[in-house]
């Protein structure tokens, strides 16, 4: 029984590794699977063992579990063949259609070829025909206009020759009236027949050349159209190329406007970029600057805190020893209470020097941006003024051009030299010396400095030494007619008499008015003082401070 077991799982191990070669192979060959074979053997009960009573039931149900799978695998054997013969007759059908539609577009497309040649060869045969028949036309219209005009002049003729017969008839019965003789003279001149066929070949040449001329005058007007067809359409193309170029403008003009504004973003760019690398390297010396101050106040903070370490013991120290001392023991808080007042102190002070400090730079800072907003202003009425200036000398320069020209012309038309200039005025006489005790009064009728009257002011000076000497004494100018001797007179006399008080210098004034008292003063040097320690602005106060705690 184990025999038949083994055979029937190396049997149907096979049959499922040909199957799956003929799955891997192709379902389109025939299937390699060999039909099962059912070997049936008839056991009696009394042959029976109770191990073989066991097994039984587990053959069957291998069997069976093989035998479905059996069966599933060879139903999906048929319908993947009925699917792959199913799919080779539509692929044939397909390829058969492929081929039709292929040979179908061939064919089509020889005819569209063999019609397009037509389509150029009929196009070319009817632009001929047009030509020839806009040709004929206007050889036509020609013709017609030249048949209406010669019947015009052949009915003028043929009514003049009516006319002309008449008037031969009335003549020759005049004629033979007064000679009948004459007749056959007459009749043998009318014979001659050379000049009627030199008419004739007039005529005929002459209806040759109206010919020629007419179809000369229907070529030149088939041309006349064409060459105006032809205008039309290089006017058009005219039209398009000129629309062209107006975008091609417009985006040149746009791409020039978009090249300027990228140059000014790279300057832009190229500036900032500038400004960013110095304010970089600006702040890496300033973090290495703080690196290093960091370091240097960790290293004093270390050796404070050793040093307050040791003190803390040292006063632990004492404090055990002064225990039973209640002197010292309140001197001692005493000296507590006023060191941490002192330290608090010092460091309100110190925040307040950093107060002012800043409260300093933002005032300087806002004075130069007022200062320099202020230039800007006075710059630009400076340079309003100046346009100005420029267009009032230009209209000057003009006018003076134009006068200098109508000058010109006046010293042209008079040609006569000008009349010699005025004499010279005469020069003013001198001034009368002053006598010095005159100048000399007393110190309560006379303010006076010795700088007014030893140096000029600066006000502007005259010609005139009167109105310089006024303007040195400060006495108000008035115009007098009378003459410069007597004024000066009068002036020597005031002083002499002491009659007023001479006004002393502005700058005197103004600088007394300018002078601080001693606290401002002081002030402003701690403020300068401050400013020049800006950079380590007390910085070294705590260690200071730890290095005092220490001492004490």
């Amino acid at each position: 029984m184990n025999i038949n077991n083994n055979h029937m799982g190396t049997s149907a191990h096979g049959r499922v590794r040909a199957m799956a070669s003929s799955y891997s192979n192709g379902i389109t060959s025939p299937s390699q699977i060999p039909l099962p074979k059912y070997t049936t053997t008839f056991r009696f009960p009394s042959d029976t063992s109770p191990q073989q009573s066991t097994q039984q039931p587990e053959q069957n149900g291998n069997e069976y579990r093989w035998k479905t799978k059996y069966e599933e695998a060879e139903r999906k054997r048929k319908t993947l063949l009925t699917e792959n013969q199913k799919s080779a007759r539509d692929y044939a059908n397909l390829e058969r259609r492929f081929k039709d539609l292929n040979n179908e577009c061939n064919g089509h497309q020889r005819l569209l070829q063999e019609k397009t040649q037509e389509f150029i060869k009929l196009k070319q045969a009817s632009e001929g025909l047009f030509k020839e028949y806009e040709k004929l036309k206007n050889k036509y219209d020609v013709e017609t206009t030249a048949m209406h005009s010669a019947m015009k002049t052949a009915s003028q003729w043929y009514s003049q020759n009516r006319e002309l017969k008449r008037k031969s008839a009335v003549l020759v019965q005049k004629f033979l009236e007064v000679s009948p003789a004459g007749v056959l003279e007459l009749a043998d001149e009318g014979d001659n027949s050379n000049s009627a066929n030199k008419e004739d070949d007039e005529l005929e040449g002459l209806r040759n050349t109206v010919k020629g001329l007419s179809e000369e005058v229907a070529r030149l007007q088939t041309e006349l159209k064409t060459a105006r067809l032809q205008e039309f359409e290089a006017q058009e193309q005219v039209i398009n190329l000129t629309a062209q170029l107006e975008e091609e403008c417009s985006a040149r003009s746009r791409a020039e406007t978009e090249l300027r504004e990228l140059r000014a973003m790279k300057e832009n760019m190229g500036h900032v970029s500038k400004l960013v690398a110095v304010e970089m390297a600006s702040l890496r010396e300033q973090c290495v600057q703080e690196r290093e101050v960091a370091l240097r106040m960790k290293s004093e903070a270390n050796a404070a805190q050793k040093e307050r370490n040791v003190l803390a013991h040292q006063s632990a120290l004492l404090l055990s020893e002064v225990v039973g001392d209640e002197k010292l023991l309140r001197i001692l808080q005493e000296v507590e209470s006023l060191k941490r007042q002192m330290e608090e102190q010092q460091q309100k002070h110190a925040a307040e020097m950093l107060d002012i400090q800043e409260k300093l730079e933002q005032a300087e800072n806002d004075a130069q941006l007022e200062v320099l907003q202020e230039k800007l202003k006075l710059s630009e009425s400076e340079l309003e003024c100046a346009l100005q200036r420029a267009e009032r000398a230009e209209k000057q320069t003009a006018q003076l051009s134009g006068k200098v020209n109508q000058l010109e012309e006046e010293l042209d038309h008079l040609k006569c030299p000008p009349p010699p200039p005025p004499p010279p005025l005469p020069p003013p006489p001198p001034p009368p010396p002053i006598p010095s005790g005159g100048i000399s009064m007393p110190r309560k009728a006379s303010t006076i400095s010795l700088d007014s009257i030893t140096k000029p002011t600066e006000e502007k000076t005259t010609g005139n030494p009167v109105l310089d000497m006024a303007n040195m004494l400060g006495i108000p100018r008035k115009m007098s007619t009378a003459p410069q001797s007597g004024a000066i007179d009068d002036i020597i006399n005031q002083i002499k008499g002491g009659r007023f008080t001479l006004r002393t210098p502005e700058k005197q004034q103004s600088r007394k008015e300018e002078e601080t008292p001693a606290a401002v003063q002081e002030m402003l040097n701690v403020l300068g003082t401050l400013k020049r320690r800006q950079k380590n602005p007390a910085r070294q106060s705590p260690s200071c401070h730890q290095l005092a705690d220490v001492a004490l």
